[in-house]
């Protein structure tokens, strides 16, 4: 039985093959790397409105604790 043999010789045919996996790895990452992005920035977009609603609820309950104060002092005064 004959040992299989590895032949090194390289041609048209692997080096096509080579540089269309580098050209579909390279879009590939652009297209990951712009999605990624995308998101990151919404992602952001939602924090900062987040952030925005919890400070406005803050002074929502101020608000609100003061104009029960003031309902409560109304309803003493004679």
């Amino acid at each position: 039985m004959p040992t299989p043999r590895l032949d090194l010789t390289i041609n048209l045919g692997h080096v096509i093959t080579f540089g269309g996996l580098l050209v579909t790895m390279a879009i590939g990452w652009a297209s990951f790397d712009g999605r990624l992005r995308a998101v990151e920035r919404t992602l952001e977009t939602a924090t900062a409105t987040l952030v925005e609603q919890v400070r406005q609820g803050a002074q929502l309950a101020a608000v609100t604790d003061r104009v029960t104060r003031l309902e409560r002092l109304a309803e003493e005064r004679p």
